[in-house]
């Protein structure tokens, strides 16, 4: 999810990059625009970022209920004393 900013940004080059430069004083200094410049699809800029945030935030949801299962799981074992039940 916090790379769906900077993908979206390829083509804008406005926001701030790590270096401290924003990306429009030096194209090639912004990582979004190089690799999809190059890989022929910095058109997609505003679709890949979508695609990448909603991938992140599955894949939290996923990760809560995976965690809130395996507490559930050693509830039992603490509770009943027997994994296989």
């Amino acid at each position: 999810m916090d790379l769906a900013p900077y993908i979206n940004d390829a083509r804008a080059l406005q926001l701030p990059l790590l270096g401290g430069n924003i990306g429009s004083d030096n194209p090639d200094f912004h990582d979004w625009h190089h690799l999809l410049r190059d890989l022929e699809c910095l058109k997609y800029d505003h679709t890949l970022a979508v695609f990448s945030n909603r991938i992140g935030a599955l894949l939290m949801i996923v990760s809560l209920a995976w965690g809130g299962y395996l507490l559930y799981r050693q509830y039992k074992i603490i509770r009943f004393g027997n994994a296989s039940k």
